[in-house]
């Protein structure tokens, strides 16, 4: 089908246009965001991704017209721009995880009770043992949130979450971990 008659039908339909749009530009947007995405991101992200920016297609759907370009220029331009936030925000959850390596926190006392000091220690690499433990993004939420003392609303624009989502995530993470020390 050509622009004209995808817009066409549109009008007239827009599930099945959209159905007919990711059928003839699915391969294209996969191939930008596999592309953008290749260094940081597992399949589920790229298809995530390219599901997402089909989203966004449709939604800026009355936002295109013929008159400034063609319907593959326009969705591979909302599928770059996307593939290279999810690249910004996957890459930086990688390195917030790759960098922020509290196992080289200095837990030195130099109080006199030793065995004070010894039980603090294993108390401390308990709780990190805990909280490595967690799979992301709550390793990231509580790291965030205790280590580096960001707020609840600071966390989710680092990770581009709801606030929402984050006080959920991270009230979860909390119990889990309250569970492993339980546990031992």
């Amino acid at each position: 089908m050509n622009d004209n008659e995808i817009l066409e039908l549109f009008s007239i339909s827009p599930k099945k246009a959209y159905g007919q749009i990711i059928e003839q530009y699915g391969n294209l947007v996969y191939a930008i965001v596999a592309n953008k995405l290749n260094l940081c991101a597992v399949a589920e992200d790229v298809e995530d991704c390219t599901s997402d920016i089909f989203v966004e297609v449709f939604r800026n759907m009355n936002n295109f017209s013929l008159t400034k370009g063609t319907l593959k220029n326009f969705i591979s331009a909302i599928a770059k721009r996307s593939a290279i936030d999810a690249y910004r925000r996957l890459s930086y959850r990688q390195r917030v995880t790759d960098e922020t390596d509290i196992s080289e926190t200095d837990f030195t006392d130099t109080s006199e009770d030793v065995e004070e000091t010894v039980m603090n220690n294993i108390s401390r690499q308990n709780v990190r043992n805990a909280v490595m433990s967690l799979k992301e993004p709550e390793r990231s939420i509580i790291i965030h949130q205790y280590y580096y003392n960001h707020t609840i609303r600071e966390i989710a624009g680092i990770l581009s979450m709801t606030v929402g989502a984050v006080q959920q995530r991270s009230l979860r993470a909390r119990k889990r971990i309250e569970k492993m020390l339980e546990k031992g």
